[in-house]
């Protein structure tokens, strides 16, 4: 590229002569450049007839570019306070235009870097390069389109609008003006920030769309799945905390279907064709940056059995799906090093959409996981046969071909009707009270209620946003179908029960070191190092309770994966352990019978199991 060339003012258009003292209209010269009307070269600069760029000086000129150049907006982060600048240049005959921090046009080794792009720089041209851009950006100042710039999807901080995929939604009393640049535009980090939002698109047709869902709304899970997607732009609005739901059942079931006509509201569903979908298969970075853009979108990752195995302590499985689930919960990614510190981190709101072969309640020993995900285990289509076979491929065909609509009006319903926003907050709070007041609620089944009360508040809203949506189906009985069995699935995710198994499994597979009075009996002395175990049995043979030394109890549990402060608290909420006022923790004095050399019995802190917990509704006898 030959740059930075004299050239003799005789060899320039008539125009371009006529110009070297006054400033040149851009439109004017080239109607198709993506300026506004008003935009202006800087004095003593101009295009020639091949439309180069070129600065006139007494000698003739000198060519800067071998094509126009031009700032086509300035951008702000709000949340950062950086700045950015997007550069337009024509090559073959189409304009291409580059979004970079205002940092890299003030600085000849970072301008440079974009001659990978394609950007008509070199290190010969690149200093008249960067003084065109300044001279360029004080002249148009006021011309240059201004807008900010946002890192997440969804609501903006202010939720003045909303960013669904690249599209900036508002209200209509502060619609944009037709040809007027968006007031918010996304920016990701990276190019993967950027791939996941362009998954947030439109294609095909809503009516052929909501055809299919009118269908769909007929089998419970899938309709639950639907509205609970939809229902994620509201929970900033109902003040609902980020939740999980997962849709578990056997293999060619139709969960991963279901998952993507709850995706399809929003955007492509398609997995691996540009889809916001993901799958398990990633690390926790990955998931934790996908949950990081969000602030009111959903969040969907396909099959757990793909989660990598980061740390295998236990029988039950992954600490990633475990650890996923907590992340969400709490609404914060975990902070990062940088080279200057560690990064900004920001609070998301989302729902995340799981699948599985296997509830993921069952893959965790981590009891606080029951309270922080619906887990619908069985088929969402009711059975597997030919029939529904049918409804599974014919909701897939459609969800490929017609997407990304549904989510935007239900966005655009909700900017439209601010007004209503505390209405829907307090029929949010009067569903929650009626849902977690039921009889005989657990805190983990309270927990739950306030999700399905923010759903049940959705559906009204989601109907009034989409009015060709129809349903059959009373609200009152999808959600009784939906929640009678979310609530036996978070209760037979016993964790308490699992590490009591394992206590359970340890005291069968090593009766020589579980201690009784029959070892008393024939002179065998309690040893703190061989024994772990104390069998109390009566003198009529009827055995009262089983003591386990911390030392063992706790190697039991952690081997296994559990925490043992949380098993014990759970054990004696279920009125498993036996304890006494010797201490205010767990644990009870336990006197060891002394044989027939020893003078005083010993005396041994443990944590005493009662005849309760190993035939609480398991029929389980007596452990030695």
């Amino acid at each position: 590229m030959n740059t930075n060339q004299t050239v003799n003012t005789s060899s320039m258009s008539a125009v371009a002569q006529d110009t070297v003292l006054k400033t040149i209209n851009i439109r004017q010269r080239i109607p198709n450049a993506p300026v506004s009307n008003a935009s202006e070269l800087p004095h003593r600069y101009l295009f020639a007839k091949d439309l180069s760029l070129v600065k006139s000086t007494d000698a003739g000129g000198i060519r800067l570019s071998p094509c126009p150049i031009v700032i086509s907006e300035c951008s702000e982060n709000r949340s950062t306070g950086l700045h950015y600048v997007t550069l337009a240049w024509m090559r073959d005959g189409r304009w291409h235009q580059h979004q970079i921090e205002r940092g890299v046009i003030a600085s000849k080794t970072s301008i440079v870097g974009l001659a990978n792009y394609n950007f008509p720089v070199t290190s010969i041209n690149a200093n008249g390069i960067i003084e065109y851009l300044q001279e360029y950006d004080r002249v148009n100042s006021g011309n240059i389109p201004k807008t900010f710039v946002d890192g997440r999807l969804g609501w903006t901080e202010d939720m003045a609008g909303f960013l669904w995929g690249h599209s900036y939604l508002s209200g209509t009393s502060a619609g944009k003006l037709p040809g007027q640049a968006p007031v918010v535009r996304f920016k990701g980090a990276d190019q993967g920030d950027e791939q996941f939002a362009s998954g947030f698109v439109q294609k095909g047709s809503f009516a052929a769309w909501a055809s299919m869902v009118n269908e769909a709304l007929e089998y419970p899970d899938v309709a639950f799945a639907l509205y609970t997607s939809l229902a994620a732009p509201l929970l900033p609005i109902l003040g609902v905390d980020n939740f999980t739901l997962e849709l578990c059942a056997p293999s060619s079931s139709g969960k991963t279907t279901a998952l993507m006509l709850a995706a399809s509201a929003w955007g492509n569903p398609a997995p691996y064709a540009g889809s916001f979908i993901n799958t398990w298969n990633g690390t926790d970075n990955r998931i934790g940056r996908m949950a990081a853009l969000l602030n009111g979108l959903p969040l969907f990752l396909d099959e757990t059995k793909l989660a990598r195995l980061q740390n295998k302590r236990n029988k039950y499985g992954s600490d990633l799906v475990t650890d996923t689930i907590y992340m969400i919960a709490s609404g914060r990614d975990k902070a990062r090093a940088t080279l200057h510190g560690s990064d900004r981190v920001q609070p998301f709101r989302t729902i995340l959409f799981s699948t599985g072969e296997t509830p993921s309640l069952d893959l965790s020993t981590d009891g606080g996981a029951r309270g922080r995900i619906i887990d619908l285990w069985g088929n969402p289509f009711l059975r597997t046969d030919a029939e529904s076979k049918a409804v599974v491929t014919r909701i897939k065909g459609v969800v490929t071909d017609h997407f990304g609509h549904a989510g935007h009006r239900m966005v655009q319903f909700i900017l439209d009707h601010r007004d209503q926003w505390p209405l829907w907050k307090e029929a949010y709070a009067e569903a929650n009270e009626l849902l977690t007041k039921l009889p005989d609620l657990t805190s983990i089944e309270m927990r739950l209620g306030e999700y399905f009360a923010a759903v049940a508040t959705a559906i009204a809203i989601i109907h009034a946003a989409l009015p060709e949506l129809k349903r059959s189906t009373p609200v009152r009985i999808l959600l009784d179908s939906v929640w009678s069995r979310a609530m036996n699935e978070s209760k037979s995710a016993d964790v308490a029960s699992q590490a009591f198994e394992c206590v359970e499994e340890w005291i069968n597979s090593n009766q020589h070191r579980v201690y009784s009075p029959a070892e008393a009996r024939q002179n065998i002395p309690w040893s703190g190092d061989m024994h772990g175990a104390y069998c109390d049995v009566t003198d009529d043979g009827e055995w009262t309770f089983v003591g386990v030394t911390k030392t063992f109890l706790d190697d039991i549990l952690r081997k296994n994966g559990f925490k043992a402060l949380e098993m014990v608290r759970l054990w004696k909420d279920k009125g498993w352990l036996i304890t006494d006022d010797w201490s205010k923790g767990y644990q009870r004095k336990v006197v060891i019978p002394k044989t027939a050399g020893e003078s005083k019995n010993v005396i041994v802190p443990m944590y005493c199991f009662s005849a309760k917990s190993f035939w609480d509704g398991r029929g389980r006898t007596s452990p030695k």
